[in-house]
């Protein structure tokens, strides 16, 4: 969904999708169920699932099947992630397996590293879980946004543009904004956004759809996310405002506010909203 303002924005709220605007365990779920069913095709030993699910409900990521090395290091992490593309016996992979995780998404992903799985495979597995529930039907699972959530976003639409950004498919993406209430609560959507190594190109693409020819300055856009990485360190180096919605009290990044969720998100991000307006 892409939607023109009427007048060019000079201000910007960009939204995160999946544990921003998009809260409900299932979805990683089904991506665990869905790298376990791989594992258990090639005779391999699965777990994922039972692991992930585990580490959600004592709201603790650090799962004790996460395997390290003799440094005390995750086994399958690249110490210094780079974007995947330059070495050929891996494949193109949009986002590093990450150290120390900060959401379910993350876990399962390097659980499946650790259990012999590619990225593409992982990748392959993320797509699945996605398409196993909208099979079964959204609105039977947990998924649901933040209460309240479509009312703030119009109130933000009166004074800056509302982009959403997410490294979902843009395939299907329209019945989980409908399953949220959220198919109009954007300016513009922007899918396979491919963050963290993206996000330059989603700063420049959002600035575009609501800005016009002239580029929003970073001083003037405010990002809330829940990935440190992912959501906002490259806007945080170019003088952004950065929210992080840190749920597991992980403590990473150096974020301008770091609350545990969206209720507490709320007012700041209002009244980063009026503060510009009364400017």
């Amino acid at each position: 969904m892409t939607t023109t303002p009427s007048t060019p924005r000079r201000r910007l709220l960009l939204l995160d999708f999946d544990g921003t605007v998009c809260l409900g365990d299932d979805p990683v779920l089904a991506y665990a169920r869905r790298v376990d069913a791989i594992l258990a095709a090639r005779g391999e030993e699965g777990g994922v699932e039972a692991a992930v699910a585990h580490a959600l409900a004592v709201e603790d990521l650090l799962a004790a099947d996460i395997a390290f090395d003799e440094t005390g290091f995750p086994r399958g992490v690249d110490q210094e992630p780079v974007e995947r593309g330059a070495e050929p016996h891996r494949a193109p992979s949009a986002h590093p397996v990450s150290w120390p995780v900060q959401d379910g998404y993350q876990l399962v992903q390097l659980l499946a590293r650790q259990r012999g799985l590619s990225d593409a495979d992982a990748g392959q597995a993320f797509l699945g879980g996605r398409e196993d529930l909208l099979a079964r039907g959204l609105g039977t699972t947990d998924v649901h946004a933040p209460a309240g959530l479509a009312e703030l976003l119009d109130e933000v639409r009166a004074e800056a543009g509302v982009v959403l950004a997410t490294n979902a498919p843009a395939a299907a993406f329209g019945p989980w904004l409908e399953t949220l209430g959220l198919t109009e609560a954007f300016d513009a959507v922007i899918t396979d956004s491919r963050k963290p190594f993206g996000m330059p190109e989603v700063l420049r693409r959002a600035g575009e759809l609501i800005g016009g020819e002239e580029p929003v300055p970073a001083q003037e856009i405010l990002s809330v996310g829940d990935i440190w990485r992912n959501d906002h360190e490259h806007l945080a180096a170019l003088g952004g405002t950065t929210l992080l919605i840190d749920r597991f009290a992980t403590g990473l990044g150096e974020p301008d506010h770091r609350v545990q969720d969206f209720a507490d998100a709320a007012p700041i991000i209002r009244s980063w909203a009026r503060a510009r307006a009364r400017r």
